[in-house]
């Protein structure tokens, strides 16, 4: 199993008991989709190695995880501060409108106003009050789609493609230099035909 065939759930933040328990955080919405998890992916010497789920049960906002052939509580401390990976095919569905950050990684971006592609989707960036999708716009030219919650988006899987409401002036700020120096070289050419003529 490689981890571009898994999605990363959460990671084991440390031991729970000298019985080789640990502790799990995982890192979604909604925890309530893998509360009956069979395996746990955890990474060992550069690959995913499986690990058997005996019990999994709440702890305040984490959870207590006990795995096959995890019995002492040195085995437990070698796996703490562990990424822990799923199979994507056991990724939770989400609702109409919401999508992994993952997964739209090479998608189009689509202005729904317009109903033009903006460019593609390199990866998104989820720090401070709200996502943003970091898009290459064309040519080399890097920018970001700001995502609060009140932006309405709508997810094209079977198009790989997320229709946004833009801010307005966002696509100005990000491709108005590259029309400015298009609009001068078109200046520039012209010139030279009227010499020519």
């Amino acid at each position: 199993m490689n981890q571009d065939q898994c999605f990363l759930l959460g990671k084991i933040t440390k031991p729970f008991s000298f019985k080789g328990e640990v502790v799990l955080w995982m890192d979604v919405d909604d925890s309530s989709a893998y509360l009956q998890l069979t395996t746990l992916w955890i990474p060992q010497q550069g690959i995913l190695v499986p690990y058997a789920v005996q019990h999994l049960k709440p702890n305040k906002d984490r959870f207590v995880v006990r795995l096959a052939d995890v019995t002492t509580e040195e085995q437990a401390k070698g796996l703490a501060g562990k990424d822990v990976w799923l199979p994507l095919q056991e990724m939770a569905p989400l609702p109409d409108g919401k999508f992994y950050f993952h997964e739209v990684q090479g998608w189009t971006a689509v202005d729904r106003a317009s109903g033009n592609a903006v460019g593609t989707i390199v990866h998104v960036v989820d720090q401070g009050a709200y996502p943003m999708l970091e898009v290459d716009f064309g040519e080399g030219q890097l920018g970001f789609i700001p995502l609060p919650d009140h932006v309405q988006v709508d997810v094209q899987r079977e198009d790989s493609t997320l229709v946004l409401d833009l801010p307005e002036g966002l696509l100005d700020v990000y491709l108005g230099n590259a029309r400015e120096d298009d609009a001068e070289d078109d200046m520039e050419g012209l010139g030279d035909w009227e010499a020519e003529s």
